[in-house]
């Protein structure tokens, strides 16, 4: 497979931009902000203070407020900026009416490495229309932990393998396109059942798992050139424990240089630019102020510091450059590393939006659909439940669980009702409401549990625990002959109720996804998808003999 070039880090215009600059512009060239696309410019204007930064995160918004916000940031600009979102999902993942994909573990599920390219390209494609250069994904972490809330269905499974191949065919996507890709995020999420939006995180395998683990995934994407890596709040005691005496205070990644330089750049052979993970967060912000924390990041090795606070963040940096802690040199080392990422994507010669034809937004949505339906994975049909007769006047009770009310597939009901369903809906909010009694046989033709639980940032929750559950094992003891469990999230749901009798995951909440489910429920749609990781990973936690040595 062919490398991607390096960056030219000496070119002609990189070497003269440089020389022009003065270390105050040096200096923003490190910064990376966040603006809503649907603010005023009044409010983008104080996002980035008296700075000029090197680039600035998009968070979501529609097609017309992404291309006004593009267009004044790009206006008279001395260096332009390079335009950054999370595009792990295609661009409608970010911009609201472009073509939005379905999750990573989804993809994964597909065993089909070339719609990862399909959609790495549909995220390049649409994204640099509406004047996004940069995507922070693929996500490269293996999926260690089942109960890890941060990974989950963001990692395409627990195979380094599997996910090495679908992670490098969308860095293709992307990059053969003009848009730049990011692994994230080193040296690995995953292993802990923890959220780094709250403390630093632990991968805790020894440097051999972790060589034959992250560091395979990781080093595949080196070796074919991927352009950018994201640096996750996580530490790996087995390569940088610092002073600590407990792991839990080994220095998170963003701020080792061991990890950066040792591992990063000179071991794995990385020339790329590394960016932070968000700086707000907890697992680097736990460890210091941030007028401390920020020039500690670019110290350990960073070149770009993602949701940057402008003002607050320059004034730190420039007062280490002032006190000594941090060198002009080590200053320019990274602004040139962004100068050349920039030149990478031409956007020393135009920051102009290409335009998007008509047939590759049809064909993206074709795409988009056909990794949905290749995805949805039977786990299991004991009593051979599938398919569904639906038909008009058929009664169904579904009841949703969410770990996040926002993450929902309260569409899905309204596909059955267009069957002439007669729906009953409940969800986790209606304890007390539903009416727990012996006659489900009788008042339903069938129940459906639609279960989303999936990454969702600072909220721990990848399981379903509460009170609500106190429903659900009323509705597993009724012992329905055409009771079903659908997974929208995490894949392991399974384990914890592990007596359902009919099976499927579909890993991601997304209209195509619910779709693609039930025409596997109708039996429209033959079931593909492979499951991209080990059902089994919860019971091999129930490793202790006896309680007896913790302490």
């Amino acid at each position: 497979m062919q490398k991607f070039p390096p960056l030219p880090l000496h070119s002609d215009w990189v070497n003269a931009t440089l020389k022009q600059m003065t270390l105050d512009q040096k200096i923003g060239q490190l910064l990376h902000p966040c603006i809503e696309p649907s603010a005023s410019k009044a409010e983008w204007q104080q996002s980035m203070g008296q700075v000029e930064p090197g680039g600035m995160f998009l968070s979501a918004g529609a097609r017309e407020e992404f291309k006004r916000a593009t267009d004044w940031l790009q206006h008279d600009t001395a260096v332009p900026l390079i335009i950054s979102s999370d595009l792990e999902h295609g661009a409608g993942g970010m911009i609201f009416d472009a073509t939005t994909f379905p999750c990573t573990m989804a993809l994964g599920a597909t065993n089909n490495p070339e719609l990862a390219y399909e959609m790495g390209r549909a995220a390049a494609v649409e994204g640099r229309a509406l004047g996004v250069h940069w995507a922070f994904a693929p996500v490269a972490d293996v999926n260690v932990n089942p109960y890890s809330p941060g990974t989950n269905t963001m990692s395409f499974g627990d195979d380094p393998q599997r996910i090495a191949r679908f992670a490098n065919s969308v860095i293709r996507g992307m990059q053969e396109n003009g848009m730049c890709a990011t692994v994230k995020h080193f040296p690995g999420c995953g292993a802990d059942d923890r959220d780094s939006h709250i403390c630093n995180i632990l991968n805790p395998l020894s440097m051999e798992q972790w060589d034959k683990t992250y560091g395979y995934t990781f080093q595949q994407a080196i070796d074919l050139g991927v352009w950018s890596v994201m640096i996750g709040h996580v530490s790996l005691p087995a390569w940088d424990m610092g002073d600590a005496h407990h792991m839990q205070s080994a220095p998170p990644a963003t701020l080792s240089k061991r990890i950066l330089i040792d591992l990063l750049r000179q071991r794995m052979g990385f020339e790329g630019v590394i960016i932070t993970d968000a700086m707000d967060m907890g697992g680097v912000m736990a460890f210091g102020k941030q007028a401390e924390i920020v020039p500690a990041a670019i110290e350990a090795g960073c070149d770009m510091i993602l949701f940057s606070n402008a003002d607050d963040d320059f004034r730190a940096i420039k007062q280490a450059v002032a006190n000594g802690r941090l060198s002009s040199e080590r200053i320019e080392e990274s602004a040139r590393r962004i100068l050349a990422l920039k030149e990478m994507l031409q956007l020393h010669e135009t920051t102009q939006a290409p335009a998007i034809s008509t047939s590759d937004n049809e064909h993206f949505q074709v795409v988009s659909q056909q990794i949905a339906d290749t995805a949805v994975t039977l786990v299991r049909d004991w009593h051979n439940i599938l398919p569904l007769k639906i038909a008009p006047g058929m009664k169904i009770l579904s009841y949703h669980l969410r770990g996040d009310a926002d993450i929902n597939v309260n569409k899905f009901d309204d596909l059955l009702r267009a069957y002439g369903v007669a729906v009953n809906h409940f969800n986790e909010t209606d304890l007390g409401k539903f009416h727990k009694s012996n006659t489900f046989v009788d008042q339903y033709d069938a129940i459906i549990l639609n279960a989303v639980f999936t990454h969702s940032w600072g909220t721990n929750r990848i399981r379903p625990a509460g009170n609500y559950m106190r429903d659900v094992w009323a509705l597993i003891n009724s012992h329905h002959p055409q009771l079903i469990l659908v997974s929208y999230g995490s894949p392991y749901l399974v384990y914890d109720m592990p007596h359902m009798p009919c099976v499927i995951n579909a890993y991601s909440p997304e209209l195509m996804m619910q779709k693609a489910v039930l025409r596997v429920l109708t039996g429209e749609l033959e079931p593909t998808g492979t499951t991209p990781v080990n059902l089994n990973a919860p019971y091999a936690l129930k490793h202790l003999k006896g309680t007896h040595n913790i302490q």
